[in-house]
């Protein structure tokens, strides 16, 4: 007969499975996010179980998933976020000819139409590669997609603001 071995304390953290992983879900973006952290805080929660015994294990629970939340946060807020328009590009832009400068303005002003037009998803990973700075592969790992899905959208996204583009410069 083949037996299982258990964690210490793990039958008492598991009532809470279900309702813990779907607090979890609640507040991040992709299933593999909220399973990692759901791990993270059982993890968390049978070492401090080994070293003292948890009088309320369920609020122990919720209570470690939601610093871990909270350093998530704070984690992802410091990461660096490009800005559309870097130093150098203002200043670049600053310099140009007043024409010249309501000219880029109307091209933005042309490619934004575009972006918001775009269905929602591939709009999201748009915004993600092009002003978040986050690869094909990162953005496939957040939104629990394929990195060729990823790539579909937005070759459809940038096929669309070249066509606005085209669109706005043959009238």
């Amino acid at each position: 007969m083949h037996s299982t071995a258990k964690l210490p304390g793990s039958d008492r953290f598991a009532p809470c499975y279900a309702r813990l992983r779907a607090f979890i879900a609640r507040r991040v973006r992709s299933r593999h996010d909220a399973e990692d952290l759901t791990h993270e805080t059982y993890a968390r929660a049978l070492a401090w179980e080994e070293r003292a015994a948890l009088t309320h294990p369920e609020r122990a629970l919720f209570r470690i998933a939601r610093n871990l939340l909270i350093d998530r946060s704070r984690r992802e807020k410091s990461r660096p976020v490009l800005e559309p328009f870097a130093d150098e590009s203002r200043a670049a832009v600053e310099t140009l000819c007043p024409a010249c400068h309501a000219e880029a303005r109307d091209r933005l002003g042309v490619v934004q139409v575009a972006i918001r037009a775009l269905p929602k998803r591939c709009r999201e990973i748009f915004i993600l590669n092009r002003f978040g700075g986050l690869s094909y592969s990162e953005i496939a790992a957040r939104l629990d997609l394929s990195r060729s899905t990823v790539e579909k959208h937005m070759i459809r996204a940038l096929a669309t603001c070249k066509r606005a583009l085209q669109e706005t410069e043959g009238k």
